[in-house]
């Protein structure tokens, strides 16, 4: 292994545990005269760069696609880059592999009852970090919620706690405790990504009313009740509702039948 590639694995390493964004940039083939190997790699953060793949344009050309994929979302693709194109002499050519790693998406379960087990194993594969609060130690525990960290907290201080651009599904064992949690994450600025509550017609209309009185906007975030109109009442079937929201959400798709929209005309 070359020197530097411990220090570049371990930078990546730090950045995906940390939630960070990066871009792995490997060249994967080369013909003629170019200043760089096969397998020379560079990982390319937001704000810096670690490793190299041979400096100059050829370099410079991969730092700026790199970030504009991380900008953009764009998957993981291979470049062909003449270096002729990019006037640098030696005129060669460099096929460069782009691999984005985006960090996943955090989610917030509140209430860790029949909903939340049954969403868990649907939303961590999706790519969401997860993290499930209860205020009941039995229900907020390792054994029950492997696949997701546990949180045995008072609702409401827990809530303080999501981080802006996050994802929040409110589910407790209480009306009341719906409430608290809803009210504490629906002011923060900025808001979370997405905000959905279960609950009925009448529950959600009446927690609205009352915050809209009290000043309160309800903004385009707010999914209540929750989940999208597949039918169903078992909670695997709303799990999977619930599930289908986030994905829709996240990947910005109009036009879905959220349950949600019975309340637009409220």
């Amino acid at each position: 292994m070359r020197p530097f590639m411990s220090e570049l694995f371990e930078r990546a390493l730090r950045e995906h545990r940390a939630m960070g964004d990066f871009v792995m940039v490997t060249v994967v083939e080369v013909s003629g005269s170019v200043p760089t190997d096969v397998g020379s790699r560079m990982l390319v953060l937001p704000d810096e760069t670690v490793g190299t793949i041979g400096g100059g344009a050829l370099e410079k050309n991969a730092v700026e696609k790199a970030r504009a994929m991380l900008s953009s979302e764009d998957r993981a693709r291979i470049i062909q880059m003449g270096l002729s194109d990019l006037d640098m002499t030696c005129g060669g050519n460099v096929s460069v592999f782009f691999e984005p790693f985006q960090a996943a998406t955090e989610l917030w379960i509140f209430g860790g009852g029949h909903i939340a087990k049954a969403l868990v194993p649907i939303a961590v594969p999706l790519g969401f970090t997860t993290t499930v609060v209860d205020n009941r130690p039995d229900f907020a525990t390792a054994d029950r919620f492997p696949e997701a960290r546990p949180l045995c907290s008072d609702y409401r201080e827990a809530a303080r706690q999501v981080p802006a651009g996050a994802y929040a599904v409110i589910a407790t064992h209480g009306h009341e405790h719906d409430a608290e949690v809803f009210v504490e994450i629906v002011r923060k600025d900025p808001p979370l990504s997405y905000i959905g509550m279960i609950g009925s017609g009448a529950k959600v209309s009446n927690i609205f009313n009352k915050l809209e009185a009290s000043g309160i906007r309800i903004g385009p975030n707010v999914y209540s009740p929750i989940g999208l109109e597949l039918g169903g009442n078992t909670p695997a079937e709303i799990a999977l509702a619930i599930a289908a929201e986030l994905l829709g959400v996240r990947n910005e798709k109009p036009g879905m039948p959220h349950c949600r929209d019975r309340l637009l005309n409220r």
